[in-house]
């Protein structure tokens, strides 16, 4: 389960796991994704691994969202993961047989979920039909078939994802760059088909909600964000995102919901739409570099994109906190799933020119095997005119570099994860830019011009080089 200050929800979901379903507990492991690690529920969150067994706690605040849900897959080690909101509680001997099943389809592709209860324990429905209403797509529906227990499975279009369960291999990912509340209904389901698999409805797997918040919710579910992630799912899809707008449009009004649907419109087409994640490594979290990278990524409407990484803190060893931060980036890269992710350092400059030129760039760069790319310049100029990207042939400064997710296992394989180990691996190398040189000579690129150098670096930069105007 993914959760953001409900440790309540939690508690009691989790203790109802033990005490109503005990014939599981001995094959199953609970994970806890805390998407607020800095809030005040992480603490008693965190102690319940010492007195629950099979308990374990994953914070995670990057990024936050329903997305999130994504990471239970990531971090789940089992064949089979089922995936619950944080307020949930299931029937006596629904697990036990959700686990007969899988055990008999081992090999299924499909997506697994059951009918929601109400409050008084009755079936409420069994799948969403696909309308639009109150910001959302799809309402609850039923189908007969889902009132007896002991019916056998049926195929749904699409349901909510208070549960839902799949083979962990067969799981086709959420797109990495929602964020916020909703999108995920119905999208899911279509990436399960489009992957050979159907969404069926166990009748056992019947399952409570508490949509009751007395207090509110404890995490912001703006309209804004909603309408992003639909825009985004669409476009992964190749669906007409009209009948999302026009909803949304209608709802809130043409007037708030048309500058977000323009933003997020130039957000595809933009050129920093084409990497899965954008890290930001923070130098000094007090400190003005971080500012000014954020002023930076606003000027080019991308500062909701990034992933704040404080980088490790090792004094007097800023090549030894620079390679062990890049290589943390590039182990939670991997561990997510990550097709090719941005890393920026926050003393870095952008050109005024980066979007145009590293568009260009990324043309000249499909098609082609690639493991980094560097947007600032290495030590020399490329060898040999270019257009928008050339070869780099000296080590990079990596205040702003790409990694493709061909790089990852190499760099997690030959960069010690240790601060001491890698001190004295180090020793030897120079610095980790000086390692990936070698490492990958001839599968890092870089963008022709650079479009990015170091605040320090800018008084000396011997080519022409425009800064990206910012407003205070």
């Amino acid at each position: 389960m993914a959760t953001y200050d409900d440790y309540d929800g939690v508690y009691f979901s989790a203790q109802a796991i033990r005490l109503y379903h005990p014939e599981v507990t001995d094959r199953t492991e609970i994970v806890v994704v805390d998407n607020h690690p800095s809030g005040p529920c992480a603490g008693p969150l965190k102690d319940l691994e010492h007195l629950i067994p099979g308990y374990r706690y994953v914070p995670y605040e990057r990024t936050q969202g329903t997305a999130v849900r994504d990471l239970v897959f990531r971090e789940a080690n089992a064949e089979f993961v089922l995936c619950m909101d944080s307020h949930v509680l299931f029937p006596p001997g629904a697990l036990a047989r959700l686990m007969a099943y899988i055990s008999a389809h081992r090999d299924s592709p499909d997506l697994l979920q059951g009918p929601l209860l109400s409050d008084n324990l009755q079936v409420y429905g069994t799948h969403f039909d696909p309308v639009w209403r109150a910001a959302m797509y799809g309402v609850w529906a039923m189908d007969t078939r889902g009132l007896d227990p002991e019916a056998a499975p049926f195929q749904i279009g699409m349901q909510g994802l208070g549960v839902f369960a799949c083979r962990r291999s067969a799981w086709p990912g959420l797109n990495p760059r929602l964020r916020g509340f909703g999108g995920e209904e119905g999208y899911i389901h279509e990436k399960f088909r489009r992957a050979g698999g159907r969404t069926l409805c166990l009748p056992f797997l019947g399952w409570v909600h508490r949509f009751g918040r007395p207090f509110g919710p404890r995490y912001g579910a703006g309209v804004e964000d909603r309408l992003r992630n639909y825009l985004l799912v669409h476009d992964e899809l190749g669906l007409d995102p009209g009948p999302a707008i026009d909803h949304f449009e209608r709802e809130f009004g043409a007037e708030r919901m048309r500058p977000v649907v323009d933003r997020v419109l130039a957000e595809l087409r933009g050129p920093f739409h084409f990497f899965d994640a954008i890290y930001a490594l923070s130098f000094d979290p007090e400190g003005g570099g971080w500012e000014s990278l954020v002023r930076q990524c606003r000027a080019l409407g991308i500062d909701h994109r990034l992933r704040r990484f404080d980088r490790f803190a090792v004094p007097g060893r800023p090549r030894l906190a620079q390679a062990l931060s890049h290589r943390a980036v590039v182990a939670e890269a991997k561990l997510l799933n990550l097709g090719n992710v941005l890393v920026l350092e926050d003393d870095v400059v952008f050109s005024r020119g980066i979007a145009d030129v590293l568009r260009a760039s990324l043309s000249e760069l499909a098609g082609r095997s690639w493991a980094l790319l560097h947007l600032d310049a290495p030590g020399t100029p490329p060898d040999a005119p270019c257009g928008h990207l050339a070869t780099a042939r000296a080590p990079g400064s990596l205040r702003a570099v790409a990694y493709h997710q061909g790089a990852y296992e190499r760099i997690l394989a030959e960069v010690p994860d240790s601060p001491t180990a890698l001190a004295r691996w180090l020793e030897t190398r120079g610095d980790i830019g000086q390692h990936y040189a070698h490492a990958f000579a001839g599968a890092a690129a870089m963008t022709c011009p650079p479009v990015a150098t170091g605040a320090d670096a800018l008084a000396r930069e011997a080519r022409p080089f425009d800064p990206l105007p910012v407003s205070a």
